[in-house]
């Protein structure tokens, strides 16, 4: 009983992002490097079509890391093309009775 409480308190969630940036090279020859003119062209774009997020529970961040990507790669069967974790802060009585002060002093 108590190791599950230890375990509850050791974990955070955290906020997983797949494919949030994903760079597509739109031409792949080696034009863009021929002359000036060629390289003032935008050859690169970001895309977001493949963009979702999911909130993880984990121990720590690389736990949370790992699981993400065992998540993506058993649901799709390949790699992520960009993994951003970020940590949920939790509000703690403290910080919520000061932000109640705040409030009634303003």
């Amino acid at each position: 009983m108590t190791t599950n409480n230890t375990n509850k308190k050791n974990t955070s969630a955290y906020k997983v992002k797949f494919n949030a940036s994903e760079i597509v090279v739109n031409d792949n020859s080696q034009s863009m490097f021929k002359s000036k003119h060629h390289i003032k062209k935008n050859y690169f774009k970001i895309k977001k079509d493949n963009f979702f997020e999911i909130i993880l529970i984990a121990s720590d961040f690389s736990n949370c890391f790992e699981k993400a990507k065992n998540f993506y790669r058993s649901q799709y069967n390949k790699e992520a093309s960009s993994i951003e974790v970020t940590q949920i802060k939790r509000a703690t009585n403290t910080s919520t009775n000061l932000s109640n002060k705040q409030k009634l002093v303003a």
